[in-house]
């Protein structure tokens, strides 16, 4: 076999490979809530009309995650949830409201994600991978771009009430969200409380890397994103369009958690150093922009 050396083209897959990472740890956060004097109970979560309210297993496992790492944002939520349980909210409207409260925190909390326990990043991976993966198997239409199209004609009630069938309180896509809202906050708070440094990539790390790019080059779905190169922008755009993106999502996350552990390690110890330089956090900026 060759000897690996540092090439463009390996470079280059190298990037890909970074802005995957980049853009799946954003996401990762980029929907959770962002959250009165209360009674705290036992478990550590506050007595609220909320928690009275919606009386579940995933939601007050959630509410506590949420009231321990970011207990101004939970205390937000509350302050809002008050307000609507008062003018009569259904438990469906609670959990839209839950959903909905988004987190301004964005590029710092990557920043605490980064340095968290290698173990956390593993659990946000292999959680992200499943729920493609069962988005894909269950509800494929919300994997293709053209499924939203038609949302822009539509009035925000008609979006809430066909998404409220996929991500309504008590329903799959709910709780799912909530285990993952938890899963990230507890990386959140092991990278801010116990920040870890890792190191960089080494050659061994970027031959592994590259093999991986490799064999995903031969994916049904990369292999015909590759077919598309040199046609005209109106047929790329045709063709992805119908493309199922959460299958290929799950594809790409399944080969980085297939990845030596050590390796998953230095890729973290590589955003470290790409945050210190700033370019991590242009490249969070330009993505957030884009959404």
């Amino acid at each position: 076999m060759a000897r690996y050396s540092s090439t463009n083209s390996s470079g280059n897959l190298f990037a890909v490979l970074v802005a995957l990472l980049a853009i799946g740890l954003f996401t990762a956060i980029v929907m959770w809530p962002s959250g009165n004097s209360t009674k705290i109970v036992s478990n550590g979560l506050p007595d609220t009309l909320l928690t009275q309210t919606l009386d579940d297993p995933e939601t007050h496992e959630y509410l506590t995650a949420l009231h321990r790492v970011k207990p101004d944002i939970a205390n937000r939520l509350n302050e809002r949830a008050d307000a609507a349980i008062s003018d009569g909210a259904s438990n469906e409207e609670l959990a839209a409201l839950i959903l909905e409260t988004y987190s301004t925190g964005v590029e710092e909390d990557v920043k605490h994600l980064i340095r968290a326990d290698v173990k956390h990043f593993e659990k946000i991976l292999q959680m992200s991978q499943r729920g493609l993966s069962t988005l894909s198997s269950k509800a494929p239409k919300y994997c293709r771009p053209a499924s939203y199209v038609r949302f822009t004609d539509m009035e925000p009630e008609e979006i809430a009430n066909e998404m409220s069938g996929l991500f309504g309180y008590g329903t799959e896509g709910y709780d799912w969200i909530l285990r993952f809202n938890v899963v990230t906050l507890e990386a959140i708070e092991s990278g801010r409380d116990n920040p870890q440094k890792y190191g960089r990539l080494t050659a061994s790390d970027q031959m592994a890397l590259q093999n991986t790019m490799m064999k995903m080059m031969t994916n049904p779905q990369v292999s015909r994103l590759m077919q598309l190169q040199g046609r005209s922008e109106a047929e790329q755009k045709r063709a992805a369009m119908t493309m199922n993106f959460c299958g290929l999502g799950s594809d790409v996350l399944t080969a980085i958690n297939n990845l030596p552990a050590e390796t998953k390690t230095r890729l973290l110890g590589e955003l470290q150093h790409q945050a210190k330089s700033g370019d991590f956090g242009r490249l969070l900026r330009t993505v957030q922009s884009g959404i």
